[in-house]
């Protein structure tokens, strides 16, 4: 089970839970640049109520998958909420609560200063307007308890590492940030992943097909004839969603040559055939030597 945390970084908010969040919504819910705690309300120095009264964060583990594509995830979590027992009355269920005499059940006094007269909660009832006599036995009297709740969030696709969102649990609201692990086969950058594809030398030569394994599906990839170490193959829209926009990014495939270490003879035959028509050679290739009437393979 999660355990509350202080750190709070970009916010989105969850406002119905009935369906799954489409792009537009991701695009209205995400809000990076709002403060976690929103703005007081009641006076300019603020509703301390407000203050004591905000929601918990916990931290949930994702998948690179899970965060790519989206997910609905189960999720326990331990929350302050109106006490069961009691529906939030405070009092124990068949009993009843007494008349606040102090306050004339207003739930606020009045004091005489001198010139001055002040208007407070009332000290005697707590600003209920009335007394528990036999406080509920779960809450003690608060209308409140400390609840363990299973709740399926609703994860949208392309959500990021750090990425925090706001759902109401109960009459509750908690914060959720996401920890997204990293994939032994994607990288990420915004919507685009990148990969890397192993190819023979000879594909790299002659060019041909390969299979390289893609988000949501495997991929053939066309190898061009003379492709390079490193470079870089594009395909549009196989990408993550992106999640304050529309569409989806891009795949880039990063083409790596594999050397083979051993050669049979008739390869290692091939290639040094090969080497002595080769024109555009920095230093010397073994096997191979220069003589005046060209190159020469030492194995012929």
């Amino acid at each position: 089970m999660a355990e509350p945390q202080a750190e709070r970084p970009r916010l989105c908010v969850f406002p119905d839970l009935s369906r799954p969040p489409s792009a537009a919504d991701i695009e209205t819910w995400c809000q990076p640049h709002r403060k976690i705690f929103g703005e007081f309300s009641s006076s300019s120095f603020g509703d301390f109520q407000t203050v004591f009264d905000q929601p918990q964060e916990y931290f949930m583990e994702l998948t690179f998958n899970q965060a790519a594509k989206g997910v609905n995830k189960e999720f326990t979590v331990n929350i302050m909420d109106t006490c069961e027992r009691c529906n939030g009355k405070g009092n124990e269920p068949g009993t009843k609560v007494q008349h606040c005499h102090y306050c004339g059940g207003s739930g606020m006094e009045t004091i005489n200063t001198g010139p001055f007269v002040m208007r407070s909660t009332c000290r005697r009832c707590g600003g209920r307007g009335s007394i528990i006599i036999s406080p509920c036995v779960v809450c003690r009297g608060a209308g409140q308890a400390k609840q363990k709740k299973r709740v399926m969030i609703p994860v949208p696709a392309g959500v990021e590492d750090g990425q925090t969102v706001r759902m109401p649990v109960g009459k509750r609201e908690i914060f959720i940030t996401f920890r997204v692990q990293k994939s032994p086969v994607f990288r990420r950058d915004g919507a685009d992943i990148h990969s890397d594809l192993f190819i023979s030398i000879a594909q790299a030569l002659l060019g041909g097909t390969a299979r390289a394994q893609g988000l949501y599906e495997t991929i053939n990839v066309t190898i061009p004839p003379g492709t390079q170490t490193d470079q870089k193959i594009r395909m549009g829209g196989k990408g993550i969603p992106r999640i304050n926009s529309y569409g989806y990014g891009d795949h880039y495939i990063h083409i790596k040559i594999r050397v083979p270490k051993r050669l049979t003879s008739r390869q290692q035959s091939l290639i040094l055939s090969y080497a002595e028509d080769e024109t555009d050679v920095e230093g010397t290739v073994n096997g191979v030597t220069l003589t005046s009437s060209g190159k020469r393979s030492t194995g012929n």
